[in-house]
């Protein structure tokens, strides 16, 4: 098993989420932030690929825990009300949200846009992170 305070890069091949888009590419836990990464290609059902923004009041809860990890920062992606508009359906974009640290422990993560979420919001339930399986990088 790692060492506490060690950054660890969890991969996420199949996130079991109805929510296929984005899509949850890594997650990466060090003592200063939690990194998660996603993929994310415009739908087919708007003329320009519509748009995609997050809420500045989106956080990480792990299961059985009361405590909220905060979204500290975006790269890639605006945080609202801002967004970014697409050009056209064939459009793609890289995102990585930025939290505050989460316990270096086994745990069943969540990331929370809206308490109430509508079918734009991006939650997603079931992160499934087990520290002996995470791969010690440096960054």
């Amino acid at each position: 098993m790692s060492a506490k305070n060690e950054t660890l890069l969890f991969e996420i091949p199949e996130l079991d989420t109805p929510k296929k888009n984005p899509k949850v590419l890594r997650v990466l836990i060090s003592k200063d932030f939690t990194r998660i990464d996603f993929g994310y290609t415009t739908p087919w059902y708007y003329d320009k690929g519509g748009w995609i923004k997050i809420s500045p009041k989106t956080y990480l809860q792990a299961e059985g825990f009361p405590e909220k990890y905060a979204l500290k920062d975006a790269v890639g992606i605006s945080i609202a009300p801002k967004r970014i508009n697409f050009q056209s359906t064939e459009d793609w974009q890289f995102f990585t949200l930025y939290f505050e640290p989460i316990p270096q422990q086994d745990c069943v993560l969540n990331m929370i846009e809206a308490e109430k979420p509508t079918p734009n919001d991006f939650n997603y339930y079931g992160i499934m992170l087990k520290m002996k399986e995470g791969a010690v990088t440096y960054t």
